[in-house]
């Protein structure tokens, strides 16, 4: 692991605190876990494998529309919508 030191709002720092005696955690493993999820978004080991073979599994379905007609349709119906607004 490497050290690092990072500055926050003390609100934060409260929070932070406040989480790690609930869950018995220290702050780092808080941050760690935190930067984890939101950045490097772990993903399984064979999760590439399972999303390259599901790519394209609809593609040769007929009983539903292209997401090209789906968002032509879904901006059509916007147009018609008429917004005022009263003073």
């Amino acid at each position: 692991m490497k050290r690092i030191q990072v500055k926050i709002d003390y609100d934060v720092f409260c929070i932070l605190k406040r989480l790690g005696r609930e869950k018995t955690m220290s702050i780092s493993e808080l941050v760690r876990d935190a930067v984890k999820k939101v950045y490097a978004m772990e993903m399984s080991e064979h999760a590439e494998d399972v999303l390259r073979e599901a790519a394209g599994i609809w593609k040769d379905r007929k009983d539903i529309r292209s997401a090209d007609q789906y968002v032509r349709q879904m901006r059509k119906s916007t147009r018609n919508i008429v917004i005022t607004t009263h003073p």
